[in-house]
This record gives structure tokens, C-alpha cells and sequence, in this order.
């Protein structure tokens, strides 16, 4: 039986893939003077903001993570938007009596603010960002760390995610991982691709149901 649902945020509860894209544009201009393929940027979603300018700017990370935080800030209200139907999902699986939860690569600040624009921080029971976890996802701690403060065991616990990196850190943590449809892995037959995947958010009680048969 199912009793958590435990959400990713980027490109799963938010649709924040503009405000990324024009926030690494913004630095590539800047820093190497040129803009960069979005499909490149993309490659890098659910990676950790930090690792990924470590590797594409070396020696300037700390100065491009200024002024790539200090761009998206400045854009953030504007352009952060949660996708159609999250936050009657949330409140709906609330009423339904699921604990809920967030993991994330997203920092502290910046997961908070999307949570309180919206008014849902109060449906979400564990909130785990990258501020929080020293390894991240496909690694297992933030998602084992998420379990333990919701008091949830794996195999009662969907972890609904968009990217390789969510479907892997579910699977390391022994809870079944469900990708969003709207998600670029859905379409691939692959290894990574779980076997739950949902067009729209309320096939969720679908997924809930196969696990009471």
C-alpha cells in the first residue's frame, strides 16, 4: 500500500525549464561570449546548479554562480510557474491523507520561494533541497534522508521525478521511482525508463491502485 508521495520540483511540480535555459544563456553570454545549444543546458537538468558551472567554467565557478543566482533571482517571479494541475494534485492527495514530500536539487532559498508563491509549503510534511544532502541525486541520501523524516518505508512510497537522475536515486533508495509523461525520458525505450509513467497528474491514483491489487 502506498502512504507517501515524495515530488522532484524541476520540471516535475514546476515548469521552470525557460527560466534555467535564459538563466545559463545569460552567463554563457557574459562569461565565454556566446550563447550555448538548449539541448546542451537540458543534458544538465537534475544535476546540482554547483557541479554543473564547476564543469563548464572551471576556475569562475564562484563569480558565474553570483551572477547566474543574481539573473534567476531577478527573473524568478516572473517566469517561475508550477505546471497546470500541481497544486490541485498536492491538495488533493493531502485530502486523501498521503504524507508528501520534496526532494531537490534546487537550494533552500529558491525551493522555499516557489513553495510560498504558490502556498503549499503546509502540504509538504519533509522538504529535502541540495543545501540539505552532501550527495545528490542518483545518490540515495537525500531521497533516504526524505524517508526518515516522513517516517516512510521504501515500499510504501512513490518518488515522482522527470529525469534519469530521479528514476536512479529512487531505485538506489528501494522506492518506486514514477516519471512524468511531459518528461523526455518517457519517450525512450530504455533501462532508465520505470515501468510507472503518468501523462497527467492524476494518473497518480492509478499508480496508487496497482499497488492494492
Amino acid at each position: 500500500m502506498i502512504k507517501n508521495i515524495v515530488f522532484d520540483l524541476d520540471g516535475t511540480l514546476a515548469n521552470s525549464e525557460r527560466l534555467i535555459i535564459d538563466s545559463f544563456q545569460h552567463i554563457y553570454k557574459i562569461f565565454k561570449g556566446h550563447t550555448m545549444e538548449e539541448s546542451h543546458i537540458k543534458r544538465t537538468f537534475g544535476e546540482t546548479l554547483e557541479n554543473v558551472l564547476k564543469e563548464e567554467f572551471n576556475q569562475d565557478y564562484p563569480i558565474v554562480l553570483k551572477e547566474y543566482r543574481r539573473y534567476h533571482n531577478e527573473n524568478f517571479e516572473s517566469t517561475m510557474k508550477l505546471y497546470p494541475g500541481a497544486v490541485e494534485i498536492i491538495k488533493r492527495l493531502h485530502t486523501h491523507n498521503y504524507t508528501l514530500g520534496i526532494v531537490t536539487s534546487r537550494i533552500r532559498e529558491s525551493t522555499d520561494k516557489v513553495l510560498k508563491m504558490y502556498n503549499i509549503t503546509k502540504y509538504f510534511k519533509c522538504t529535502i533541497t541540495a543545501t540539505e544532502s552532501e550527495f545528490h541525486k542518483p545518490h540515495p541520501e537525500p531521497l533516504e534522508k526524505c524517508l526518515r523524516e516522513l517516517s516512510a518505508q521504501p515500499h510504501e512510497t512513490l518518488f515522482v521525478g522527470d529525469t534519469v537522475y530521479d528514476v536512479e536515486c529512487a531505485r538506489n533508495a528501494g522506492v518506486t521511482p514514477v516519471l512524468v509523461g511531459w518528461s523526455k525520458l518517457a519517450s525512450m525505450d530504455s533501462d532508465h525508463r520505470p515501468k510507472y509513467v503518468i501523462s497527467n497528474y492524476d494518473d497518480l491514483f492509478s499508480v496508487i491502485n496497482d499497488f492494492e491489487k
